[in-house]
């Protein structure tokens, strides 16, 4: 069985809160996430973030079927994700207002044992295996991700860089953009989680696992978002849990 969790929360120094989210279970194996971050001052990062949810949401509930080939489920993601990013830059050119708006994306597509990414910008994917500590999957589209695969900063220094915010790709800034995509296997009792940089940045390495654990068995994510607060919660604060629990049995993915 598939199970879903998900909350978002102001934090404790914004005023208001530009992070969205949607998910759907369409099957018993199969069903999707996706979360923006917004930016672009108070107005238009909260529009960027709702309309891309919205569309991308809307686009993988109608297209997405069971059993499609790893290129066919792409390509609906691919094409989602483009419409989302054709939708938010087509708002900001007709209001001046919005100019310049944009949103980061991350979205989560489980199907038959895997479970498929697609992510602009710096919101994150985490796989979190039924034992054992959280493995990053996706990588960050920021100046300091640059700076550290260039080698000019050590993990360290990137914790407490000034521009450690400064992302370097996003939904809805330009009339086209570049996502990157991958797949990963999952076995029963395996989680993925998606969150903005509001939770991951408070949260020390190695220990999002037992937390994203603690919030399967609670059915809630109140426990990840309080952690966030607790520290400061300078921050949007915004996490989607997705767990396949123990005893299903995934089907066979077909062939190309």
């Amino acid at each position: 069985m598939l199970s879903i969790y998900a909350g978002s929360d102001t934090g404790r120094v914004r005023k208001t809160n530009q992070d969205y989210y949607d998910y759907k279970i369409l099957g018993e194996e199969l069903a999707f996430a996706v979360l923006c971050d917004g930016m672009g001052g108070q107005n238009g990062g909260h529009v960027a973030a709702e309309k891309a949810t919205g569309f991308v949401a809307e686009a993988l509930a109608r297209d997405l079927r069971s059993g499609m080939t790893e290129s066919s489920l792409r390509n609906v993601m691919q094409s989602a994700i483009a419409g989302a990013n054709a939708l938010v830059y087509d708002i900001a050119c007709k209001d001046a207002k919005l100019a310049g708006m944009g949103t980061t994306l991350i979205a989560a597509v489980f199907d038959a044992g895997h479970v498929f990414i697609a992510s602009v910008g710096d919101s994150r994917a985490y796989y979190i295996p039924a034992s054992g500590e959280e493995v990053q999957l996706t990588k960050d589209h920021t100046v300091v991700q640059m700076l550290l695969d260039i080698g000019e900063i050590d993990r360290e220094q990137a914790q407490r860089h000034p521009q450690r915010h400064y992302i370097t790709r996003a939904v809805g800034v330009a009339s086209t953009v570049e996502a990157d995509y991958l797949e990963h296997p999952m076995q029963p009792g395996d989680m993925i989680l998606l969150c903005s940089d509001g939770l991951y940045h408070y949260v020390e390495a190695g220990s999002l696992a037992d937390l994203v654990r603690e919030s399967v068995a609670a059915k809630s994510v109140d426990n990840l978002i309080n952690l966030a607060n607790q520290a400061g919660g300078a921050d949007n604060i915004s996490a989607v849990v997705m767990c396949w629990e123990s005893g299903d049995i995934a089907g066979t993915r077909p062939q190309q």
